[in-house]
C-alpha cells in the first residue's frame, strides 16, 4: 500500500496528538494513573488483592484500625506463635508523621507524610514507602534470611522486636521522636550460649519499589522511576545510582563499601528519603536489586555488617543507626543533622545554587509567589551582570565601525587565509578591540544557569507551587507549552537586535536556529525553569534596547 507525504504527515500527527494527549492526562490525574499502573504491576506478577491480614493497615489509611485489635490477636494464635501487638501500639503518629510496623516481619509498614501531598488537592498525604521496608538484625548477613516469630514491646515512643537465631538473641529497637522526621534504631545481639562465640553481625533493610512497565518512557511514569536512586555520602561526597539500571542488572552492586564512615546511604526518591547513618563505628555496606528487570516490582536489598570478632556468655554486641524518613528540605534536614544536607543534589555548582535557593526562598517571603521569586531573583542578577553586558555591546559597536576595513582585509587576502588571519588581529589590535568579548555576559551565566536549573528541579519548595493562570505548579513542564514558545519568540527578538559583525551570513542562519533548539529543550523541562529563561529573555532585549541606543549617541 502506498501512501503520498500528506497522508504520512497526517498519521505523524495523528500519533504525535494522541501522545500528547495521553502526557497531559497523566501529569493532570497523576493518582488514577498510578492506580493503573499498580494494577498492572498485580495482574503481570499473580497477584490478587485480598484484605490483608495483618494489624498493619493499608495505604492511605491514616487512621489505623484499633477496633479489630482482638480479631487481629485471634487471627495470630494460627499464623504466629508470638502475641502480637495491637494496630494501636504498633502505630506512631505525630505531627509530621504516621509510622505504622508490623510485628510479623519487623518492618516498617507505612511512612505517611502528613504536612506533603500526593497532588496539588492536597486530599491524599505522601506515602514514603511503595512497599513495606524491612529492617531485620542478621547474623550472617550473605544469607539474607528472614527472621519470623518476633515478639514485640512498646514503650513510649520506642518499639522492640525481638527473636531468637541460634545462640544469639535479637532484637530491633526503633525510636520514633516527637516531632521530626528522624528514626532510631539500635540491633542488639545477646550470646544466650555458655561459650564464647564469634559473630558476624549486622542489618539487613529490604524493600520493593514499583516500575513502570516502560522504564525508558516519556512521561510521569518514566520520571518516576528514574527519580528512585541508591544514594550514598562518604566525608560530604554524595554518590547515585538509579534504581532502575541496577534492577535490569541485579547481579552488579550499586555500592560495595568496605569498613566505611558513611553519612548515610539508603533510597532517594527525588523530593523524599530513606536514609540511615551508623552513629558511631565503621561499618560494611552493600546495597543493590535483588529482583531482575522482567519484574515490575524490584527488591532492594542494603546490608550493614561488621565483624564483632568472639562475644563472650551474656554479652550484649549493639549497631546503632539514626535515620531521616522524610521530605528534601534543607531547612529540614540541617535540624536533623549536617550529615544529612548533602542528600540534594545541586551539582558542582552547588556553592551557586545554595545561595540562589536561599535567595528565592527570602523573596516568596515577601511576595508569597514562588515564580514571582524566581522572576525578581532573576532580575537581579541581570542587573549584576549589567557591566559585562555593557563591555561586549561596546566591543561589537566597535567591530560593527571597523566591518568595513576589516571586509577590504578579507578580500585583499582571501587567497591565503593565514595572512589574512594575522592581518586582521593586527588590525584589530591596533584599534583595541577583541571579538571575544562579545562572549563575555555568556561565561559567567553559564554555571549560574545550571545551578539554577538543579535548584528549579531539586527544590521541594517548587512541588505543587502555583503561579498564574494555567501554571499550576512550578516543578513540572508547561502542560500547554506556551512558556517554552514565548521563550523561543524572545529568544529570536534577542538575537536579531544583537549585532555581532564577526559573524557571516552563513553564522547568522545557524543562529537562527538556536531559538528552535532552545524551544525543543525547555518543553520538558520545569515550568520555573522556563520562566527564568523567560525573564532573562526579556531583561537582556531591554537592556540591549537601551545599549543600542546609548550607543549609537556615542559612536554615531
Amino acid at each position: 500500500m502506498n501512501f503520498d507525504k500528506k497522508t504520512m504527515l497526517l498519521i505523524a500527527f495523528f500519533f504525535v496528538g494522541i501522545a500528547g494527549y495521553n502526557y497531559y492526562l497523566q501529569v493532570k490525574y497523576p493518582e488514577y494513573f498510578q492506580q493503573q499502573m499498580t494494577e498492572s504491576i498485580q495482574e503481570s506478577e499473580g497477584i490478587v488483592p485480598e484484605e490483608p491480614k495483618s494489624p498493619v493497615p493499608r495505604r492511605g489509611d491514616t487512621n489505623g484500625s484499633a477496633d479489630t485489635a482482638d480479631e487481629t490477636a485471634s487471627e495470630s494464635d494460627a499464623t504466629n506463635s508470638q502475641p502480637l501487638l495491637t494496630n494501636e501500639e504498633l502505630r506512631f503518629e505525630t505531627d509530621e508523621r504516621i509510622i505504622v510496623f508490623d510485628q510479623r516481619s519487623s518492618s516498617i509498614s507505612s511512612i505517611i507524610l502528613k504536612n506533603y501531598f500526593q497532588t496539588r488537592d492536597r486530599v491524599r498525604p505522601v506515602e514514603l514507602l511503595d512497599t513495606p521496608m524491612v529492617m531485620q538484625g542478621v547474623i550472617d548477613p550473605n544469607e539474607r534470611t528472614m527472621g519470623r516469630d518476633f515478639e514485640g514491646v512498646r514503650e513510649g515512643n520506642k518499639i522492640r522486636f525481638s527473636r531468637t537465631d541460634g545462640a544469639f538473641r535479637i532484637t530491633q529497637e526503633f525510636n520514633v521522636p516527637e516531632t521530626g522526621y528522624g528514626l532510631g534504631l539500635k540491633v542488639s545481639f545477646e550470646n544466650l550460649s555458655d561459650k564464647s562465640l564469634e559473630l558476624n553481625a549486622g542489618l539487613l533493610s529490604l524493600t520493593d519499589v514499583i516500575l513502570p512497565e516502560d522504564s525508558g518512557g516519556f512521561g510521569p511514569a518514566a520520571m518516576m522511576a528514574l527519580h528512585k536512586s541508591f544514594i550514598v555520602s562518604i566525608d560530604g561526597s554524595r554518590d547515585d545510582e538509579i534504581a532502575v539500571d541496577h534492577c535490569e542488572e541485579p547481579d552488579e552492586l550499586a555500592f560495595d563499601l568496605k569498613n566505611e564512615l558513611v553519612d548515610f546511604i539508603g533510597y532517594d526518591n527525588h523530593y523524599f528519603l530513606s536514609v540511615i547513618h551508623p552513629t558511631e563505628e565503621k561499618v560494611n555496606f552493600t546495597m543493590g536489586a535483588l529482583r531482575p528487570a522482567r519484574s515490575l516490582i524490584c527488591t532492594m536489598a542494603l546490608v550493614a555488617n561488621q565483624r564483632q570478632g568472639f562475644v563472650e556468655p551474656g554479652q550484649i554486641v549493639n549497631l546503632e543507626f539514626s535515620g531521616y524518613f522524610g521530605p528534601k528540605d534543607l531547612d529540614i534536614l540541617d535540624s536533623h543533622g549536617q550529615e544529612f544536607v548533602n542528600t540534594v543534589k545541586f551539582g558542582w555548582f552547588s556553592i551557586i545554587a545554595k545561595p540562589l535557593l536561599a535567595a528565592v526562598k527570602f523573596l516568596y517571603g515577601l511576595v508569597q509567589n514562588y515564580g514571582i521569586a524566581i522572576m525578581l531573583v532573576t532580575i537581579v542578577l541581570k542587573i549584576l551582570f549589567y557591566p559585562l553586558t555593557k563591555a561586549a555591546a561596546v566591543s561589537m559597536k566597535r567591530m560593527q565601525k571597523l566591518q568595513p576595513e576589516m571586509t577590504r582585509i578579507r578580500e585583499k587576502y582571501k587567497s591565503d587565509p593565514q595572512k589574512q588571519q594575522r592581518e586582521l588581529m593586527a588590525f584589530m589590535s591596533k584599534n583595541k578591540v577583541n571579538p571575544a568579548k562579545g562572549c563575555l555576559p555568556i561565561l559567567p551565566q553559564i554555571p549560574v544557569f545550571i545551578a539554577f536549573y538543579n535548584v528549579l528541579s531539586q527544590a521541594i519548595e517548587l512541588r505543587h507551587a502555583p503561579f498564574f493562570g494555567w501554571i499550576q505548579d512550578l516543578s513540572i513542564a508547561d502542560p500547554y507549552y506556551v512558556t517554552p514558545l514565548l521563550l523561543g519568540v524572545g529568544m529570536f527578538v534577542q538575537q536579531k537586535q544583537t549585532p555581532n559583525p564577526s559573524m557571516d551570513k552563513n553564522q547568522e542562519k545557524i543562529m537562527l536556529m538556536m531559538p528552535i533548539i532552545f524551544t525543543v529543550l525547555m518543553l520538558s523541562l520545569p515550568a520555573g525553569m522556563v520562566l527564568y529563561m523567560i525573564t532573562n529573555t526579556a531583561v537582556s532585549i531591554l537592556q540591549q534596547q537601551w545599549l543600542n541606543r546609548k550607543l549609537e549617541k556615542q559612536f554615531g
